[in-house]
């Protein structure tokens, strides 16, 4: 135990050691640098009244924390003579509400520093080569100035920690406790005090659950809601945590225990989220931004109408504010209207996943092994190599070349010629030499509805087979009309077969769950076999409503 007390006693010396170097950086050695700057030039590269706004507070904490290490120091380097370090911590406590100070101006501080760093280029450089040396380890400013926030919680923990390993008739043990007290206060005072304090420390949390440095804390930036989805990529799904703000939606990667590799920052400006259409799909989301587009799902229906919600209103939200922002008044204007004629390839599409088509979405060839599946990086659709053998720049590619489809490619091209830019899409821009592969013959009937039509009357996936010893196949299923179409996956644009359901008998046999059998004068036709009992029952309503007029 004794060592164990020793150790925290030199973790707290040593991270005071580590935060005051962080009060130097900013209140000596960037203070410094501008001076240097401004002689240099002549006159001042800042006001300095705007200077000491950004570091309000810096010398007096940088004092208070000078002090507190150095006491720190001695009283751990004798140790074993007086093996005590709370009753500093006491002494001290006072002066440690300066920090709710800091706090409470923190936000508009940070903001000050972009506004100038952007309006005033001689400070912008200074800030940007400050943040370029070996001093700043590349880190920005905004890094450092966000220490101080973070060091009141710090204390907290590590004095939680010391108190732990007491024994209660210590020496130590009632001081720990009265200056746990003390930096508990001033964490609540320092909350009550700030604006969104809540918020503010779940920015805090966010972006130190992030690896690698990134600048969550943004001043007006609102924390809305997080939580694991599962991203579906071409194949499998994928667990993905997001966080959603009020400006912008956090796609990350779960590393380790509340850790996340940042996979994209999108952007709320030009995002939309809507459900699919199709039964069989009720847990997705489809996500679609400028940066990236993406199907996800949720563990349920409720679960995936809370982010569904959470998500159109943080974007109507946003999309408001920035209007009243250009025009200085609030805006009559339809929001969903905003988004309408959005050039084709200036956001990215979402991919439709492989194994929800078997075939080529253009011509209708059967994928195997040998004629393989491609994405058209403008629409999203599933397409063999015949139907993508063009490459066009694209907007969200940052006018890199993408592989399009068929259908895509002469619409880029005439917005390109319109743009009097043809030049760089001339047809020569090849991806492959495509062999053209002979579709078999389709009938017209089995093209007319395609496997993810709208206002069908039910969708969605059964295990279908001829008799009860038979092992069911699983195929996607359309009720459209009072026709019955199969498919072999869902976003399938030909249909196996279409069999009109007028004078078909619907029968349901309760010793058998999830099942119900279609029967055509008394004469079974097919066996078919739900995943569970609410989607049993939307397919039973449904095929007793088309085997009717």
């Amino acid at each position: 135990k004794k060592s164990k007390i020793h150790h925290i006693a030199t973790e707290i010396m040593s991270s005071e050691s580590v935060f005051v170097d962080v009060l130097k950086l900013l209140h000596v050695d960037f203070r410094d640098t501008v001076s240097a700057a401004s002689r240099q030039s002549g006159k001042p590269v800042i006001e300095e009244r705007l200077l000491n706004q950004i570091l309000y507070n810096l010398p007096q904490l940088y004092e208070l924390n000078y002090d507190l290490l150095r006491e720190l120091k001695q009283r751990v380097a004798k140790w074993d003579e007086n093996a005590q370090l709370a009753d500093i911590f006491l002494k001290k406590g006072p002066y440690l509400k300066m920090y709710s100070t800091y706090i409470r101006e923190f936000d508009k501080n940070v903001a000050l520093l972009d506004e100038q760093s952007k309006k005033n280029p001689a400070f912008g450089a200074v800030v940007r080569e400050f943040e370029a040396s070996p001093r700043c380890a590349n880190l920005a400013l905004k890094h450092y100035l966000l220490k101080p926030v973070q060091r009141i919680p710090q204390y907290r923990l590590l004095l939680t920690d010391y108190l732990k390993n007491l024994s209660e008739d210590s020496v130590d043990y009632k001081d720990t406790e009265a200056a746990l007290e003390i930096v508990k206060a001033v964490a609540n005072h320092a909350n009550d005090t700030m604006k969104q304090g809540h918020n503010f420390q779940k920015l805090i949390q966010v972006q130190c659950s992030l690896s690698g440095h990134h600048e969550i804390v943004q001043p007006g930036r609102i924390f809305l809601k997080e939580g694991s989805l599962k991203k579906l990529s071409r194949k499998v799904m994928q667990p993905r945590m997001f966080f959603l703000f009020n400006d912008t939606l956090l796609y990350t990667t779960p590393v380790q225990s509340s850790q996340y590799k940042l996979k994209s920052m999108l952007s709320l400006a030009g995002m939309k989220v809507s459900k699919p259409s199709q039964e069989a799909y009720q847990n997705e989301l489809n996500i679609e931004s400028v940066e990236r587009s993406f199907i996800l799902s949720a563990s349920s229906a409720s679960e995936r109408d809370e982010w569904l919600e959470a998500i159109s209103t943080a974007i109507t939200d946003y999309t408001k504010k920035k209007i009243s922002f250009i025009s200085g008044k609030p805006s009559e204007v339809e929001l969903e209207d905003l988004d309408d004629g959005t050039p084709l390839g200036s956001k990215a599409p979402i991919w439709i996943p492989d194994l929800r088509a078997t075939m080529c979405m253009i011509c209708t060839c059967e994928f195997t092994l040998t004629w393989r599946r491609h994405h058209c990086r403008a629409c999203g659709k599933v397409v063999c190599q015949s139907c993508s053998a063009n490459k066009c720049c694209l907007e969200y590619l940052k006018n890199q070349l993408g592989r399009v489809c068929d259908q895509c490619f002469p619409i880029l091209q005439l917005q390109k010629s319109v743009q009097a830019e043809s030049a760089a899409l001339s047809p020569g821009n090849r991806a492959t030499f495509a062999f053209p592969r002979k579709p078999k013959k389709i009938p017209a009937a089995l093209k007319e509805v395609t496997a993810s039509t709208d206002n069908s009357s039910m969708s969605g996936y059964l295990q279908r087979s001829k008799s009860s010893k038979k092992q069911g196949k699983r195929l996607w299923f359309v009720i459209k009309d009072k026709v019955l179409y199969t498919y072999a996956a869902s976003e399938d644009v030909a249909a196996l077969e279409s069999q009109p359901l007028l004078g078909f008998e619907l029968k349901v046999d309760s010793s058998h769950k999830l099942e119900f059998k279609l029967y055509h004068k008394n004469t079974l036709h097919y066996i078919f076999k739900a995943d569970d009992i609410q989607t049993e029952q939307r397919w039973i309503d449904s095929f007793k409503e088309a085997t009717v007029l």
